[in-house]
Formats: C-alpha cells, sequence, structure tokens
C-alpha cells in the first residue's frame, strides 16, 4: 500500500488518471461553438474548424458567455486507481456518467488494501491495525463458505476501489469544481484527486476550468459533516420499502399517452403491448416517490446504478455515525460466522468511538463505515426506469437485499394500481423469455406463476 509520510500525517497515492479522451480534441467543440451563428453544413463548419488556430480562444469565449453545452462533445474517461470506496460512491452520485465497478458480489477483496486519510501519526497504528482487523474477519466469513455478497458487509469504506468513468467535459468540470471548492473539498482524498483532474484537463482547454469555476457555486453551505459524537450501538434493522406517492389515475395516463402517440395506420395499442414493447415512451408520464428505510451501504450501490432517477443518498459518514447493519440469512444460520460477524460490528463502533476521542478529524469517520451500514434512501422514477429496475432488481439473480425491497415496492405499486403494475416483473414475466442465458435460474414457471399471483 504506497503511502508517504509529511508532517506526521500519512498520504496514500491514489490516483485519476484520465486514459481516453475523443480524438477530435478542441476540434469538435469548436465546431459547436459555430454552427449556431456561422452559414453553411454541419461538415463544412467542422472542417473550416480543422484549418482555424483561433479555436481555443473561441472556446473560452462561448464558455464563458454561459453556453457550456459547446463542452459535452467532448469525452474523457478516467480511471480511478486504488482510490477509497468512499471516492467511488461520491463519484458515482453524478448523474451524466457511464461507470464499470469491480464487482464484491463475485471477486475476492481479501487483498484488496484500504486507504488511509490524513490524521495524526499517533492514531496510525491503531487506525492500521483495526482496518486489517476487519479485513481479516471477511476473510474468516469466506473460509466458512459465507457467499462473497454477504461476507462483503464487513468491508470498511476505506478498502481499495478500482473503477473507469466516462464523463463529457462539462460534467467533468462540474465534478472537478465540486471536488475542488464544494461539498467534496473537506475530505482531502476527494480534493486532491480533483485537483489533479484539473491540472490534467487543463492539456485540453487549458483556461476552461477556471472559466467555469467563476460560473458554478463556490461551495456548498448546506453541507457539514455531521457533528463528532457516537452513541449508537450497532443495532440489526432490515431494509424496508415505502411508496410515497405514485402518478393518480394511472391507467388514463397511459391511455392519454398511448391515444397521443399512436401511429396513423395503428390503432392504440393495448396496455400490455405499451409495457412490452421495445419502446415505451407513455410510460415515462407515470412517477414513483418511494423510500427505502435502512438500506445497506453494498445494497444503495445497487440501487444508484439506475441512472434515469433522482436519487438523494445521505453522506456515507451518517452511516457510520448511526450504526445500524444488515444481517444476512447465511451468517445467522452458522454460529461461528454471527460471532465474527457481529463481532466486527461491534469492535468497529468502539474503535470509531475511542479513535474519535482521541482526535481523529471528521472527515476520516466515513473510512470507519462498513458496506453493511445502512442508511435511508428517497427516489424518484418514472415507469420507463421503474420498469427497468423491476426486470433487474425482482429477477432471482439479483442481490437479495434490493430484491427483497424491489419485491415489497411492486407489491405496494400494485396494491395503488394493479391494472398498470401488475404487468410490471422480472423479465421473464414482462418479456415472456429470461436474457440471463446459461446464468438463468432455470425456474420459468414457478416465477411466471408466483408474479401472476397477488400475493407475490
Amino acid at each position: 500500500m504506497p503511502q508517504r509520510i509529511r508532517k506526521g500525517i500519512i498520504m496514500n497515492q491514489a490516483s485519476a488518471k484520465i486514459i481516453a479522451s475523443s480524438s477530435a480534441g478542441d476540434t469538435i467543440v469548436a465546431s459547436a461553438a459555430r454552427i449556431s451563428t456561422t452559414q453553411g453544413t454541419a461538415l463544412e463548419i467542422y472542417a473550416k474548424s480543422c484549418e482555424k488556430d483561433n479555436n481555443a480562444s473561441l472556446i473560452e469565449k462561448v464558455v464563458g458567455s454561459g453556453h457550456t453545452s459547446t463542452l459535452e462533445h467532448q469525452f474523457f474517461t478516467v480511471a480511478f486507481d486504488n482510490v477509497s470506496v468512499c471516492t467511488e460512491e461520491f463519484v458515482i452520485e453524478f448523474r451524466l456518467g457511464s461507470y464499470t465497478v469491480k464487482s464484491r458480489r463475485y471477486v475476492d477483496f481479501t487483498s484488496a488494501g484500504f486507504y488511509v486519510p490524513p490524521m495524526p501519526e499517533h492514531l496510525l497504528p491503531e487506525y492500521q491495525a483495526h482496518m486489517q482487523s476487519l479485513f481479516s474477519a471477511y476473510a474468516k466469513l469466506l473460509e466458512r463458505d459465507i457467499p462473497k455478497e454477504d461476507a462483503r458487509y464487513l468491508l470498511p469504506y476505506c478498502f481499495r476501489s478500482n473503477f473507469y468513468c466516462t464523463m463529457n467535459a462539462r460534467e467533468l468540470m462540474y465534478m472537478v469544481q465540486v471536488m475542488t471548492d464544494g461539498r467534496g473539498a473537506v475530505f482531502p482524498e476527494l480534493k486532491a484527486l480533483g485537483e489533479s483532474l484539473r491540472e490534467q484537463i487543463r492539456a485540453y482547454f487549458p483556461n476552461v476550468p477556471e472559466i467555469l469555476a467563476k460560473r458554478l457555486p463556490q461551495s456548498d453551505a448546506r453541507f457539514t459533516i455531521p457533528a463528532m459524537s457516537l452513541h449508537a450501538v450497532p443495532e440489526v434493522c432490515r431494509a424496508e420499502a415505502q411508496l410515497r406517492n405514485v402518478t393518480p389515475a394511472a391507467r388514463q395516463v397511459l391511455d392519454d399517452a398511448a391515444a397521443l402517440n399512436g401511429c396513423i395506420l395503428c390503432e392504440t395499442p393495448a396496455l400490455s403491448e405499451i409495457i412490452r414493447g421495445a419502446r415505451p415512451r407513455e410510460l415515462e408520464m407515470l412517477h414513483a416517490h418511494f423510500k427505502i428505510r435502512d438500506l445497506s451501504l453494498a445494497a444503495i450501490t445497487h440501487l444508484v446504478r439506475h441512472r434515469i432517477q433522482s436519487v438523494l443518498v445521505p453522506q456515507v459518514t451518517q452511516a457510520a455515525l448511526r450504526q445500524h447493519y444488515v444481517l444476512p440469512e447465511s451468517i445467522r444460520a452458522d454460529a461461528d460466522a454471527l460471532a465474527i460477524y457481529q463481532g466486527a460490528f461491534m469492535a468497529n463502533a468502539e474503535a470509531l468511538c475511542r479513535m474519535m476521542q482521541n482526535g481523529l478529524p471528521a472527515e476520516c469517520v466515513q473510512y470507519f463505515a462498513l458496506a453493511g451500514n445502512q442508511l435511508d434512501v428517497l427516489c424518484d422514477m418514472n415507469g420507463r426506469e421503474l420498469l427497468h429496475f423491476m426486470k433487474l432488481r425482482t429477477c432471482n439473480r439479483a442481490q437479495w437485499e434490493i430484491r427483497a425491497c424491489a419485491i415489497e415496492l411492486l407489491r405496494q405499486l400494485r396494491a395503488a394500481s394493479p391494472e398498470v403494475f401488475g404487468f410490471f416483473g422480472p423479465s421473464c414475466y414482462v418479456n415472456g423469455q429470461c436474457p440471463e442465458g446459461r446464468l438463468s435460474c432455470g425456474q420459468y414457471a414457478e416465477i411466471i406463476k408466483h408474479f401472476e399471483s397477488d400475493a407475490i
């Protein structure tokens, strides 16, 4: 685990590196800046931009005038290397990006290593010994044949994450601004990564990061790290989905949308045809607002990867201070595994409390959250994304915690509007075939019968 010491503080070599970008570079951005005010076709304007030597100054002028959408034609792929999973959680919150993350359900993280945030030197030995003990407990669960997807609940949120992120230039610069001058700036890891990315972006757009920064809020006054106190005793809780609101008269809304969207030569399609069709645009007229209480940090990753939604996830520090945690059945059924598991949560709470009393900085608390610690999450999805969510998350192959929440949410949706949400369920139920191939659960007939019933 590479590290260096500076003034009694240990620093880690996590990195974020731009590894790919659009081949046209600033030419396409300059072309976009010209096209709305210049005569000629799109290809003619692009050809002229290839010959221009003032592309950079034009881009700066246009961005400075507030026309930042031109930057969206340039894409960057960033490799986040050996960062903490807290950084992963922060980055994935930005909705206009594409992400690919190493799965904790299938990969053994025993030797993943962990990030050590800047802290007083006298705390380092205890921090490192404690985090290593959590990885040892995780390994012991694997030795007892506890599934990786359940053992991972013991992984502390300082564990090393490696992932790819692709964003357009506008979104990436916005994220960098939040990392360096917004709510991310209070965390040294995020601030350092953001500053590194900003320097790399300057190779493509030398002055644009500063120009764009002037148009963005310099701080988030509402964001503060929760008070440094820990009185909670670790408590086992179960995730619970709660439907807060759904579009009234959902069936009528869909019928109206279908009538407007019908083809000239076609009759208005039946509701089942809309839901099972290749382009169910009408479903976008529906919305469901729901809350999931006590969802583990691990399961939250399965929720937030659905990009077309509004989702509010509290900062990880709150999970560490709250101390609610999930207890999988595979561990509950094994007395020795249960002792290891619950002992780890208790030891983690005690270590955090002790180190806080001895001067642990507030910005370090988030790294003590375990993947099994829980938060409450608010979501809003339109009907089309909700259908996609249900097709994936009510499937037998879905992670069991998020699957239980999805099925409970579907029960409530069916109670609110059975004529619409009676068609929702796993992919095999909706489309009549399983998309999983050799990974199929092989229980097609049973699944169809189950989801056709009123008591899913």
